[in-house]
């Protein structure tokens, strides 16, 4: 007796599970199962990387999870996976991550419900967004795009699309942005105009030659080094605090009415110019391995470290700098050095002035 129910509660069981895998939408159905069927990353089929032995089923599928007859969430990271992605109509999904990979196109139209797309490390050379009307987080680094159209993601936070071809990449008047890394992208254009959340900006090893901040008032961390930017302004950004513009071809650089400023890199150019004014709470400034004559630093009572060695400078001022601990001057000609009222001075490599 205890056998017959106990066999009976099994085959009610199968049972449920059959009824509710066919419950699932077939539009839906019919996407994942072709996209199982491509050929994976090393041969084979996808369905094969993915260690499927059910096709009629995508919700026993690992990495899939359905609610309510509809996919939620895919996570398919890492499996060697290869060719085109269609998840345009998943109305319920709201989380894709199917990172390390090899798939060269990403489909989610109208998938308003989506929240988190995670894409990165493939060789996708297509991304379709249109109706993604809740992402807010989208990593697509390191692959193969040329353009992206973000103008129906208005909820988007935190954009990482660093690595990609990109020649143009505008993010204008994207109001909820926070932070944005485009580094790496062969970028001769970019557009953050109107971007009033966005707090980190990186967009470093480009080919830029000029960027415009304006509405970017709350800007906290801003990377660009390494790209072909002449001269420079930062002004009126409260809130700025790291500034690091390494290896461009810049001349002149300016930094005024920054009063959250701390730490300030700018080496390794071509400066001759180089002020700073109201930004009273630097504490570290590197200008190495310029073509500066002079450097006046004074009254910048929180600065602790000082880097300006390789540069051409014959005069140093650093007057009442009184929380400035190390000063690197090495490789100058400096014959006119003030550090009067610098009282925790402890440290000053001053070798190699002629």
């Amino acid at each position: 007796m205890f056998m017959k129910k106990a066999l009976f509660l099994i085959a009610l069981m199968l049972g449920s599970v059959t009824a509710f895998a066919q419950k699932m939408n077939k539009n839906e159905v019919k996407q994942l199962q072709a996209f199982a069927a491509q050929t994976s990353e090393k041969g084979g089929t996808n369905g094969e990387a993915l260690k499927i032995t059910d096709m009629s089923s995508p919700s026993t599928w690992e990495g899939i999870t359905v609610e309510n007859g509809r996919v939620v969430a895919i996570q398919w990271k890492d499996k060697h996976l290869a060719g085109e992605l269609n998840l345009s109509g998943f109305t319920a999904l709201k989380k894709v991550d199917v990172s390390r990979n090899a798939i060269t196109s990403i489909n989610v139209t109208g998938d308003a419900a989506l929240s988190n797309l995670n894409a990165s490390r493939n060789k996708l050379s297509n991304l379709t967004l249109s109706g993604n009307t809740a992402l807010t987080d989208l990593s697509i680094y390191r692959n193969r795009l040329t353009d992206v159209n973000l103008t129906n993601t208005p909820l988007l936070t935190n954009l990482n699309c660093s690595n990609n071809l990109f020649v143009e990449l505008s993010v204008a008047n994207a109001t909820t942005l926070k932070t944005l890394n485009c580094q790496g992208c062969h970028l001769e254009a970019l557009n953050v105009e109107g971007c009033a959340q966005l707090k980190n900006l990186y967009c470093g090893y480009n080919k830029l030659t000029t960027i415009n901040l304006f509405g970017v008032e709350n800007l906290t961390n801003f990377n660009i080094d390494d790209n072909e930017i002449s001269n420079l302004i930062i002004s009126g950004l409260p809130s700025l605090s790291t500034f690091i513009c390494s290896d461009n071809r810049m001349n002149t650089l300016a930094l005024r009415n920054c009063n959250a400023l701390i730490d300030v890199v700018c080496s390794y150019n071509d400066l001759t110019q180089f002020s700073v004014d109201n930004c009273p709470n630097i504490q570290y400034v590197d200008c190495s391995y310029n073509d500066l004559t002079s450097l006046t630093l004074s009254n910048q009572t929180f600065l602790q470290r000082l880097i300006c060695n390789n540069n051409q400078l014959t005069m140093l001022d650093v007057s009442f700098d009184s929380a400035l601990t190390y000063i690197n001057c090495r490789y100058n000609y400096i014959t006119d050095f003030r550090t009067i009222g610098c009282s925790n001075l402890s440290m000053v490599a001053c070798q190699w002035n002629y």
